[in-house]
């Protein structure tokens, strides 16, 4: 097994890992309100732009079955660097479908390179993962956490903000300088230096041991659980404040990334405060669901794009605290070998109901409108903070 102890190289490993992190991030959220203003302009569905952005989330479904491939593999930082080459070339991809011009073909491939750049995404997510355990002491785990989650959602906030920028310079510019960025994300990849490390086992064998361990394992089952909800009623909410900045309201880009660049500075500040707080998961949760679930409910009584931000910030600062609580919790409990096919069942369960949410808060806010859509989700939200108590082995986890 590789060694854990953290010397000045793995310090630095541990810099570029969140260095890369932060750039990916910050080119993918840039990405996802590029991909959906342009799906929505062309098709004035707000259905088939959800469908665009869960095209990035469906691959995510197989994630186990990545993180296996990556727990196996001794050349991981090769994968990870072969899987940014290709992410990078799909966005050619889209700028050649935007020369010839038919918007049938533009949708294509956006559809199908958003489909793969979500594939190599989680090869690298899965790579991170692993380097996480590694380049981390056990008593780094919350600082270190927190460190890449406030990093991370920073840089989405930066994306978020930048992306009507980025929109405003016309489709042919904004995929080019897209595919820059991804090119910028893998110069940190390059200075990742370690000793090899994976395993001789089948990937069956692999995968198999990842479902063992999560069976075995309650707490693991009820994070997955809350992952599962949670991330599904956030999705909804995700595409239903796209359809009502511009259909509700109808405002231009810039107040898309405005409302989302506020989300990601909340979950940024959120994060970075995680790490000063202790006590029971359980408490911790279940206030910060219940937060998240009012701020959703008040954003269906306003009428002015300005009053949407308080609710908005408060929900950011509840969602970096979980990402925190909840990434931590999962470094204490799984063995090193063992991270990234475990980060992976969380995607495979999590993220996955993320890929049907865009699509279900889209027929909800087409059909129910934004009073009564921003309701349901609000509401849903705090009924899952009132289910927390009932997941024991959850509850009694201390952060």
């Amino acid at each position: 097994m590789y060694n854990h102890t953290l010397d000045k190289r793995m310090k630095l490993n541990f810099q570029l890992t969140i260095a890369n992190a932060s750039l990916s991030r910050f080119g993918l959220s840039a990405y996802n309100l590029v991909i959906i203003w342009v799906v929505l302009r062309i098709t004035e569905k707000p259905v088939l732009a959800g469908l665009a952005d869960s095209m990035m989330t469906f691959p995510l479904m197989l994630s186990i079955i990545v993180g296996a491939a990556v727990d196996r593999m001794w050349i991981k930082k090769e994968l990870a660097i072969t899987a940014a080459l290709v992410r990078m070339m799909l966005l050619l991809l889209i700028i050649y479908s935007l020369h010839w011009g038919h918007s049938i073909y533009v949708i294509l491939a956006i559809y199908t390179s958003t489909f793969l750049i979500g594939f190599t995404s989680d090869v690298i997510d899965s790579v991170r993962a692993s380097w996480m355990k590694v380049f981390l002491r056990e008593d780094q785990y919350k600082s270190g956490s927190s460190q890449l989650s406030s990093s991370t959602m920073l840089a989405q906030g930066i994306g978020f903000v930048l992306s009507g920028i980025i929109i405003s310079l016309g489709d042919f510019r904004s995929f080019l300088c897209l595919a820059l960025i991804f090119a910028v994300a893998l110069f940190p990849l390059l200075g990742v230096k370690h000793s090899r490390y994976g395993g001789s086992g089948s990937i069956q064998e692999y995968i198999a041991g990842g479902v063992r361990l999560i069976i075995g394992d309650g707490r693991i089952r009820e994070i997955i659980l809350m992952g599962l909800i949670g991330n599904f009623l956030i999705g909804m909410a995700a595409i239903m404040f796209i359809s009502l900045i511009e259909i509700g309201f109808g405002l231009s880009a810039v107040y898309v990334s405005m409302i989302f660049g506020v989300l990601v500075f909340g979950i940024a500040v959120g994060s970075f405060f995680a790490s000063k707080i202790s006590g029971k998961l359980g408490m911790i949760s279940f206030s910060i669901y219940s937060v998240i679930g009012i701020s959703f409910f008040s954003v269906s009584l306003v009428h002015s794009i300005l009053l949407t931000i308080p609710p908005v910030l408060i929900a950011g600062l509840a969602m970096g605290i979980e990402s925190v609580t909840v990434s931590t919790s999962l470094m204490r409990i799984i063995p090193s070998d063992m991270m990234a096919r475990i980060q992976g069942a969380f995607n495979t369960f999590g993220i996955a109901a993320t890929a049907v949410s865009s699509i279900v808060g889209g027929l909800l806010y087409q059909f129910a409108g934004k009073i009564h859509s921003f309701m349901v989700v609000g509401m849903a939200m705090i009924l899952l903070a009132l289910l927390i108590p009932f997941l024991r082995n959850f509850s009694k986890m201390v952060f």
